[in-house]
């Protein structure tokens, strides 16, 4: 068994290459169980959001998103970054207005996850939203391609422990919305 009570040295860092959504940034560190140094990469950037946002008929506000990395359309919860000065709860209100039309009455914090903590410093923080209704058009950015769909809650809960939702935080973020709400 490794001793782990050694903590990792940061050597020196070389200056961050900005990336548009992310910053990418290169630290040299010293492993403390060999004593090698390495040179890591860690993208840096805003936390981000999703919402599971129930409407009052018992539907899930769900977005078919174009997603560039996978060259597919994925099923997910709305969401994305947190802007500058912008608290997290504000920024989960923005984006389900922005890419569903949608607004809620009552919101509950559900909790946050790391984005990826292998090489990401950023989180992603989980809203449960309640009597979700449709209140505008989506307002897309030029990146967005986005379809928007209300699933029934039931649906949803099969559909997450069937391993139909891929993208990570769609995952961590159904499965804190229902827990929360299976608790009020």
């Amino acid at each position: 068994m490794q001793d782990h009570s050694a903590t990792w040295q940061i050597l020196h860092s070389e200056p961050e290459t900005d990336l548009k959504l992310f910053r990418a940034r290169f630290d040299h560190l010293r492993n403390p169980n060999n004593g090698k140094e390495i040179r890591i990469v860690t993208l840096t950037g805003n936390d981000s959001v999703t919402v599971f946002a129930l409407t009052k008929t018992g539907n899930v506000v769900l977005v078919d998103n174009y997603r560039f990395g996978v060259h597919a359309y994925l099923l997910e919860l709305p969401g994305g970054l947190v802007d500058d000065g912008e608290d997290h709860q504000q920024s989960a209100k923005r984006e389900l207005l922005e890419e569903t039309g949608y607004a809620a009455k009552e919101w509950r914090y559900a909790g946050s996850v790391a984005s990826n903590p292998v090489f990401m410093d950023s989180f992603v923080h989980h809203y449960l939203a309640l009597d979700a209704e449709q209140v505008a058009e989506p307002d897309l950015d030029d990146a967005e391609d986005i379809r928007v769909r209300e699933v029934p809650l039931e649906e949803v809960r099969k559909m997450l422990f069937d391993g139909q939702f891929v993208h990570p935080h769609t995952v961590s973020g159904a499965l804190r919305g229902l827990t929360m709400y299976d608790k009020l």
